[in-house]
């Protein structure tokens, strides 16, 4: 069986006749190529000479004959400290979320705010009962209640100011306040156009037009009509004069 020694031992056989300062010196070479081999094994696969893993004290023949070992290392996935991870990344999109969140709903706020605007009935404004009864027939058609409907009519004579525009929202006995209050005795009781025709027990409110007929808001479906005086709850109980 040939047997190849490593390099540096054979050097040292070869000398004429080994003394111990000789297989000392095997011995300390010996050790040296065994971590400079052990150092490069990091990156590889490589022989290592069975002398190099054992510390006994063997003569340099039989080390010079020792079979070759062979030592793998493989290198491990590089590890992630938890304090390197960007936790600002996960907060910047939650807000970022947030903020077109919040702009989306601006947004759809003020286009709601926008049609509303557009959607609004020119009330032609004016004086006294004439310009109540002008501002009044402008609305038929408009999906609304009785009390926005007169307080529409009121607001364009400059008396009070529109709900959809800020102005306080009137209920029916509010009116009371815009005139001279009498009661209503139907064919006794004269009516003028420009008069409030008032039903607190209903409660509704209508503005009379003349010649038996008055706008009514909140009529089916809630729509502003032309009517006469009588509705679901009968005749109107008081009247309520511009004064």
């Amino acid at each position: 069986m040939v047997q190849h020694p490593n390099t540096e031992v054979v050097a040292a056989a070869n000398q004429a006749a080994p003394t111990a300062p000789t297989s000392v010196k095997v011995k300390k070479i010996a050790k040296v190529t065994g971590a400079a081999v052990f150092t490069f094994a990091m990156f590889g696969t490589l022989a290592l000479p069975a002398y190099a893993m054992n510390s006994s004290d063997a003569p340099a023949e039989i080390v010079q004959s020792a079979p070759a070992q062979s030592i793998k290392v493989t290198a491990g996935p590089a590890l992630v400290a938890i304090d390197d991870v960007p936790l600002e990344v996960a907060t910047s999109a939650i807000e970022q979320e947030r903020l077109e969140r919040e702009i989306a709903e601006a947004e759809a706020q003020a286009e709601a705010r926008e049609e509303a605007a557009a959607a609004a009935v020119e009330v032609p404004a004016g004086e006294g009962a004439g310009g109540l009864v002008s501002a009044a027939l402008a609305q038929v058609g408009v999906a609304q209640d009785c009390t926005d409907l007169a307080q529409n009519s009121l607001a364009a004579i400059g008396l009070t100011e529109r709900r959809d525009q800020g102005g306080y929202d009137h209920g029916v006995s509010d009116f009371f306040r815009y005139g001279e209050s009498t009661a209503y005795v139907h064919g006794t009781t004269a009516l003028a156009p420009g008069d409030l025709l008032m039903w607190p027990g209903a409660p509704h409110v209508a503005v009379y037009i003349g010649n038996g007929q008055a706008v009514h808001g909140g009529w089916t479906g809630g729509t502003t009509v032309v009517a006469g005086l009588s509705i679901y709850a009968g005749l109107p109980t008081h009247v309520v004069r511009m004064s």
